[in-house]
């Protein structure tokens, strides 16, 4: 189960980043359709003995529930001409995700005697600060941050992946190197509007 989770979310990215690329939504939508059915033949039928999808798991592993959601979003906006996450969802998201990533990949690679990672294995203190975030983000109506909070411990809980950490099931390098370069490009561009 956990195999076919995991093909099917890195299908997911590779389908996202190749809509995305294309621009897919400078065509009709019968033509998006046929470009995103291609797309995934392409995507998961094996060429020799291995897909796209499978070889980006190979490389990738299993992706976290924020890495899902943004490639499915990025797939219906480049299919429907609208986007799903809102601007203000969105940078939400980026700077939790990329709190998330300087709390836990610096520690977790032994610079400190504390290891943060480890806290995803259960720590009553984990689950009550994403409880606080997780409120926090609904009094705030940030919808995405508590989709994918609440779809991420519905996944832990499920034993989704082969992963028993919880950190896995949030945050992954790629979606903490989109949150960063997304806080970063939006930085710049108010950097040049109050230029201009």
């Amino acid at each position: 189960m956990s195999a076919i989770l995991g093909l099917s979310g890195c299908g997911l990215l590779c389908l996202a980043a190749l809509a995305t690329a294309a621009r897919l939504r400078r065509f009709s939508i019968r033509v998006r359709i046929a470009l995103m059915l291609g797309a995934a033949l392409a995507v998961f039928v094996p060429f020799g003995e291995l897909s796209i999808a499978a070889l980006v798991r190979g490389v990738t592993g299993d992706l976290s529930v924020t890495t899902l959601v943004l490639a499915g979003a990025a797939c219906v906006a480049q299919l429907t001409g609208r986007t799903v996450i809102s601007p203000r969802d969105l940078r939400a998201l980026f700077w939790l995700v990329a709190l998330g990533a300087a709390f836990l990949y610096p520690f977790a690679l032994g610079w400190t005697p504390f290891d943060p990672y480890a806290l995803g294995y259960g720590s009553m203190a984990f689950v009550a600060a994403l409880l606080l975030v997780t409120l926090a983000a609904w009094h705030f109506r940030c919808n995405v941050v508590v989709l994918i909070v609440v779809a991420a411990a519905l996944a832990y809980l499920a034993g989704a992946y082969d992963s028993r950490n919880l950190w896995d099931y949030l945050i992954d390098p790629l979606a903490s190197l989109y949150a960063v370069v997304g806080l970063l490009r939006a930085a710049l561009d108010r950097a040049r509007a109050a230029e201009a």
